[in-house]
């Protein structure tokens, strides 16, 4: 399959599975988006940036997003208590989708079981979400707590993660690419430089998701190349610094940061990837959003799995039928 072909394929499964979803029970058209990445992992501010394309194209109007940092539970209690005439629908609410569904990066998992605990009367959808759990105890608390919530849909970003959730979870559970699908490629396309003929990447993580059992060096024909990380996360952006600092501060209001990230960082972040990715023709990586960033700039690449088998999992689920990418 060709790389425009499975940019719409998955993206209109994102919008089959999901807006059914939103107008069960009655039409919602209001909503909130929480746990926003106010950070550098380019791969997370594209899942945003995609969400943010879906709601729109589901005419949703967003009342407010925010990260689980700039969060104020004054402003969501006032929100989803507010009387309007005729009055509307109770609000729905989105939580940022993602590969922290478990307990490998808890301070996001622990902002969502808060936000499920404090609104057990509004319909939620967790969006498409990579599950791994070490302690199964922990699995099990956590299934105890979702199962209170009267309506909860979450979404499994591949099929294993799908199945550990049907198997231990009793909420609603759908299958769902990721968000980042629903980005526009013209969009994407905007922010590309030249390519520069001849020229490697091999962009790796470094953090704990990194796979230490794969020799990644011994599968790069060529002789040389670049070896980077994200480049907001290798270089600390200055961007993220001031928002983390609004994020956090106590002096100054905290719609300062929500403004300042949807206005300037987002669009900074993302600019930042799609130059790092396309001015390379050969791309190897053991990133998953550098795999999806590189299906929506066509370009072809070599994908390596993570720690846990996350890269591997939504690979077998979602792209084993593409042509130009290889997976070892």
């Amino acid at each position: 399959m060709t790389f425009d072909k499975k940019v719409n394929q998955l993206s209109e499964t994102i919008y089959a599975q999901l807006f059914p979803i939103i107008n069960k029970n009655g039409r919602e058209n209001r909503c909130v988006y929480l746990d926003l990445p106010y950070y550098g992992n380019i791969g997370d501010v594209l899942i945003w940036r995609g969400t943010e394309h879906f709601l729109k194209w589901a005419g949703l109007k967003c009342l407010y997003k925010t990260s689980h940092q700039a969060y104020s539970e004054q402003k969501m209690k006032k929100i989803t208590k507010r009387r309007e005439n005729p009055p509307c629908k109770k609000i729905l609410i989105f939580l940022q989708g993602g590969g922290n569904f478990g307990d490998l990066w808890e301070r996001h998992h622990n902002f969502r079981k808060k936000i499920i605990a404090d609104y057990p009367e509004n319909k939620i959808i967790i969006l498409p979400q990579t599950v791994f759990y070490t302690d199964s105890n922990k699995m099990k608390n956590d299934a105890e707590l979702f199962e209170k919530h009267r309506s909860l849909t979450i979404c499994a970003r591949d099929e294993k993660s799908f199945q550990i959730l049907k198997d231990n979870f009793r909420n609603e559970i759908i299958l769902v690419p990721d968000m980042a699908f629903c980005i526009p490629q013209v969009e994407i396309q905007r922010y590309t430089v030249p390519e520069i003929l001849g020229s490697t990447l091999f962009l790796k993580r470094t953090d704990k998701e990194i796979n230490h059992t794969i020799d990644c060096l011994r599968y790069i024909s060529q002789e040389q190349f670049d070896v980077q990380d994200w480049i907001t996360i290798d270089n600390r952006y200055k961007e993220e610094r001031i928002l983390l600092r609004l994020s956090y501060s106590k002096k100054i209001p905290k719609f300062v940061a929500d403004l300042y990230a949807q206005k300037m960082f987002q669009k900074t972040i993302i600019n930042e990837g799609v130059r790092q990715i396309s001015k390379y023709e050969n791309v190897y990586t053991n990133r998953l959003h550098v795999a999806i960033l590189s299906i929506l700039l066509k370009k072809s690449f070599v994908f390596f799995d993570n720690s846990y088998g996350k890269n591997v999992d939504f690979f077998k689920t979602w792209l084993n039928d593409l042509e130009a990418v290889k997976f070892i």
